[in-house]
């Protein structure tokens, strides 16, 4: 029996970002969550007796210059060779250049591809094992690197590793892209993925897997991260499991408030959302964004209030330190005005009936310009914050052009009109 650990992206001491995130505790915690999930894997390797670790690139970030990232890794790397635990590592996109790649002094049972494709053969009691594996030279690379990969060694179970965009995912820039047919075409009995952070797998005579990234870093990542744990003898693969190691997890949390119309209830209905989730999660840290669904007539206050509504759902995780609430999104709608005697006078009234119009065209006119200003002042690595294309731009903008009219239309809401209800 061979067995290994498969794992990319990461990222050791990339940043957690995120503005809510202000206790300096959990925050603490964030800032070395990568590292501590890096050091569950290799516990990993060890609890499970696996023959081999497999990094399918981005192991750090390549603007990482800490000598402490250094010696972490050489610490965590030393832990495996002590155990007979080979590891095979290729560079992507983000650690090709980093300066730690070409410093770091590994045991000789540590493997690091190199740019042009190789081969490593490995013996396990009746098991051949081949593993071949390239490097990203530089972040740039626009062809697929399938076709530089060997023909399957015979009698041999073979493995590629390799840095891909496959098919291409949201938010993934687009280097060494492939596609499951050519992937499967090479004749190899697994493939060993890096790049895209959300985790998938195809199964047949060829599996392919991204394990995905194993720490989420923003609420983008959101959901449970893991590593791929395989299991070969002489038939071919006989156990795939997805393993979460983690240590902090962000979710998404959507609430429907549709048709309540008391604040009292609005609140005590938020707190049993987060402590129906508090009683099937544990053991980890959770940053939750709640999601306000529905349409209700609270929708004026809820947008209004956002502030006191977010505190308001803190409040019930203040002596729990594994949940934290990050952030209210609010995507609730209210019931249209018959007239603007609920909104305060003036022409402001008349956004009221743009919530369910489209913008005048002298006004999509000078949004598309003032959209093109802001982009071009944006650093390059920002300027997809409006998508890749230009009909996620128009679809993002149109969202961002009702929720900024449902927000303004909150601050006029006339405070007597509120009483009444």
């Amino acid at each position: 029996m061979f067995r290994f650990v498969h794992t990319a992206d990461l990222h050791l001491d990339s940043p957690l970002k995120s503005l809510a995130l202000r206790d300096p505790e959990l925050k603490r915690q964030v800032g070395i969550a990568t590292r501590e999930t890096f050091t569950r894997i290799v516990n990993l390797c060890i609890e499970e007796k696996v023959d081999a670790l497999l990094i399918a690139g981005d192991l750090y970030d390549s603007d990482q210059t800490s000598m402490y990232t250094a010696r972490f890794l050489a610490n965590q790397m030393l832990r495996l060779h002590q155990e007979d635990i080979r590891v095979f590592i290729i560079k992507g996109n983000h650690d090709a250049s980093s300066v730690i790649t070409g410093q770091l002094v590994f045991p000789d049972s540590v493997k690091i591809f190199s740019t042009k494709v190789e081969t490593v053969n490995i013996t396990k009691g009746d098991l051949n094992i081949a593993i071949h594996g390239v490097s990203f030279s530089n972040r740039p690379v626009p062809e697929s690197l399938v076709p530089k990969f060997p023909s399957p060694s015979q009698g041999m179970f073979n493995i590629g590793m390799l840095h891909t965009s496959l098919g291409g995912a949201q938010g993934h820039d687009i280097y060494a892209p492939s596609n499951i047919n050519e992937l499967q075409q090479v004749g190899y009995d697994y493939w060993a993925l890096g790049h895209i952070h959300k985790q998938s797998w195809h199964k047949g005579e060829t599996t392919v897997v991204m394990p995905g990234i194993p720490q989420g870093r923003n609420i983008g990542e959101d959901g449970e991260k893991t590593v791929s744990l395989v299991s070969v003898d002489e038939t071919g693969i006989t156990d795939l499991q997805q393993v979460s190691l983690s240590v902090l997890q962000f979710e998404r949390v959507k609430i429907d408030v549709s048709d309540i119309a008391e604040w009292r209830e609005l609140v005590e209905t938020i707190h049993k959302s987060i402590q129906q989730l508090m009683q099937t999660l544990s053991h980890k840290i959770y940053v939750l964004r709640l999601n306000l669904v529905g349409t209700t007539d609270l929708n004026w206050r809820i947008r209004r209030d956002s502030g006191i509504l977010l505190e308001e759902a803190r409040r019930i995780v203040d002596d729990n330190h594994e949940f934290w609430i990050e952030k209210v999104e609010i995507h609730t709608h209210g019931k249209a005005l018959n007239d603007n005697s609920q909104v305060n006078s003036g022409t402001l009234a008349n956004l009221a009936f743009l919530e369910d119009m489209e913008a005048p065209p002298s006004v999509q006119k000078e949004i598309e310009d003032y959209t093109e200003t802001i982009l071009r002042a944006l650093p390059t690595p920002s300027k997809k914050v409006l998508g890749d294309t230009e009909e996620e731009r128009n679809k993002i903008i149109e969202e961002l052009l009702k929720e900024g009219i449902s927000d303004t239309l909150a601050y006029l809401r006339n405070p007597d009109s509120e009483a009444k209800q």
